[in-house]
């Protein structure tokens, strides 16, 4: 059996953690960003806020992701 990042390194971290972050905004609609950065960055890993950036822009580059600056909210586009 296969689990989700057992194949995880360096290079190809920023997709599975923009995986993760999709999968988690897929079932909540939307999140603030703070909150969302505070979930996702809770290691002490170095270069992890950028690997979170990454994975942002991955998905908004696909489309999945919009944000709200007045709110300052992420926003799941479920139609995209």
């Amino acid at each position: 059996m296969i689990r989700i990042g057992q194949f995880s390194t360096p290079q190809n971290s920023s997709l599975f953690l923009a995986s993760r972050i999709g999968l988690h905004l897929r079932n909540q609609k939307s999140e603030p960003l703070l909150t969302l950065q505070k979930r996702f960055c809770t290691s002490d890993a170095p270069g992890i806020r950028t690997t979170f950036t990454e994975s942002l822009l991955l998905l908004f580059a696909l489309g999945k992701l919009s944000f709200d600056s007045e709110t300052d909210r992420v926003v799941y586009n479920e139609n995209s």
